[in-house]
């Protein structure tokens, strides 16, 4: 495992069951794999539970609890594997901890390797030859 990256960073408007966490971990591990190309063991997962009316979205009919998502990506990958990336988050977002789709708001912070140190050197960018298959 050559690098850290990516990293998906969930604030979460409650509290929720270990077992629901870890649910959503490994979706979002998968996912993420599948659609951005790559293996599935190099995605982290980090998620921080707000509690009740600590982070909100001013909607429409006031504030109302969202689920804030980090992805922060080595750099490379196309503008649509992130739009596939993203729908599917909120959904798996949506189902498993039973919130509406509109409260899940997603974030993209893409890296070039040379921000990210690992094993005391930068890692490389994405590239299509990484895909799961190699």
């Amino acid at each position: 495992m050559e690098d850290i990256m990516p990293y998906l960073h969930l604030d979460l408007p409650g509290r929720y069951p270990p077992a629901k966490k870890r649910e959503l971990g490994t979706r979002l591990c998968h996912l993420y794999a599948d659609i951005m190309k790559t293996q599935s063991w190099r995605p982290n997962i980090g998620i921080a539970e707000l509690g009740e009316d600590n982070l909100f979205h001013l909607g429409p009919d006031g504030l109302e609890p969202i689920v804030m998502v980090l992805v922060e990506f080595r750099a490379g990958r196309p503008d649509d594997f992130r739009l596939k990336l993203a729908d599917g988050i909120v959904d798996a977002c949506s189902a498993v901890l039973e919130v509406p789709r509109r409260w899940v708001l997603v974030e993209f912070t893409p890296h070039v390797g040379a921000e990210i140190y690992r094993d005391g050197k930068w890692v490389a960018d994405w590239s299509p030859d990484e895909n799961a298959a190699a």
